[in-house]
């Protein structure tokens, strides 16, 4: 089982040092051979070390962090957006000007664009 694989299921590469150590095998990257080689885990070995309570003491903790970063990261993107909101005056969300158009006078532009002077089309004879 390749680290892809082992983050997949729930390991972080802190994890695999401390509990996989050394990988069983190391092969060449399969697309790009300058890359570093390729860690190859044991499957069997995986499994008996996923049904370890030293795994699922690293997991449980690995997971509370991540919900941990996750609510930081939240309350941060939250802080920035009242403490621009509160700059700004309460105007509108940054951007949403750009979103639409600057002004009427683009706008009329854009549509006076499209307007081409073409002759009525002709019935078929």
């Amino acid at each position: 089982m390749s680290a892809a694989g082992l983050r997949a299921r729930g390991w972080t590469a802190e994890m695999v040092r401390r509990l996989l150590g050394e990988p069983d095998l190391l092969r060449t990257h399969p697309y790009l051979r300058s890359a570093p080689p390729t860690r190859l885990y044991a499957v069997d070995r995986v499994e008996a070390v996923e049904r370890g309570a030293a795994f699922r003491a690293a997991a449980a903790a690995a997971a509370r962090r991540s919900t941990a970063r996750r609510g930081t990261v939240r309350l941060r993107k939250r802080e920035l957006r009242a403490r621009i909101s509160a700059r700004r005056g309460g105007e509108r969300r940054w951007g949403e000007e750009r979103r639409w158009g600057n002004s009427d006078a683009q706008a009329a532009r854009r549509t006076d664009d499209r307007e081409v002077d073409r002759p009525p089309p002709q019935e078929p004879t």
